[in-house]
């Protein structure tokens, strides 16, 4: 399914609205949502909004945290629009002292992108699933590499942008249309976890990717290497 990242506390909020948003829901008891984060506009992380309708859920007041450029790209969309004017959805700040956008590189024709940063009280988490490349990423944030700026973070779970292993992947398209940093070349900067590195879980993989495939050399090679692949289900605690 596609990426989402479910929020548990007090309320219950999600990171991402997907197509695959009920199946989501179901596999964690479908609670009612009171807040969603949003890191960008593409399709694949908004489609999932119009499902909070009244032809669906049709929950109420329910928090949307955004940039404003996604935000505005989102109102000014007439079916999303409505979930405005409907009460369905509000908008609310981006950033709190728990939550922390930064951001990042990632073909910003019409709205930005962000990471999301989540301060815990046992962890904190990194939510990066898209990028453009670690060379445009680390000169904005001002870093030689991802292991300073994990470790300047003081970051203790990454979930890093795996959509392709690597430059070659897509054999009917021109790759750098869809630009991320390949797998590949995330593991030759990281090299093998080393003690006090954070842990990192590759996501957002793309149906190409042999990371699906535990069997596969590349999956074998993350392992090796002291790293991990996202499996659906996954818990972390903050």
């Amino acid at each position: 399914m596609p990426v989402s990242l479910g929020l548990h506390g007090n309320d219950f909020g999600i990171v991402e609205t997907t197509r695959c948003i009920g199946d989501q829901l179901a596999m964690v008891g479908n609670p009612d949502i009171s807040d969603i984060w949003l890191t960008h506009a593409h399709l694949g992380h908004i489609e999932g909004l119009g499902q909070f309708g009244r032809e669906s859920i049709n929950l109420k007041n329910v928090r949307l945290h955004c940039s404003d450029s996604v935000l505005n790209y989102v109102k000014n969309h007439p079916t999303w629009q409505k979930l405005f004017d409907r009460g369905n959805f509000s908008s609310a700040s981006f950033a709190s002292d728990a939550v922390i956008p930064i951001e990042v590189p990632h073909r910003a024709r019409d709205f930005d992108t962000h990471a999301l940063f989540f301060r815990g009280i046992s962890n904190n988490l990194l939510f990066l699933p898209d990028h453009d490349t670690w060379g445009a990423t680390l000169s904005s944030l001002e870093h030689d590499n991802p292991r300073d700026w994990f470790q300047s973070l003081d970051a203790d779970i990454v979930l890093l942008d795996g959509t392709f292993w690597d430059d070659n992947e897509l054999k009917n398209r021109v790759q750098t249309n869809v630009p991320h940093p390949p797998v590949s070349q995330s593991l030759e900067l990281l090299g093998n976890r080393q003690d006090g590195d954070p842990r990192i879980v590759f996501i957002h993989l793309n149906h190409s990717n042999p990371l699906h495939y535990p069997d596969s050399d590349q999956y074998q090679q993350v392992n090796e290497m002291g790293w991990e692949v996202g499996t659906e289900g996954m818990e972390f605690v903050l």
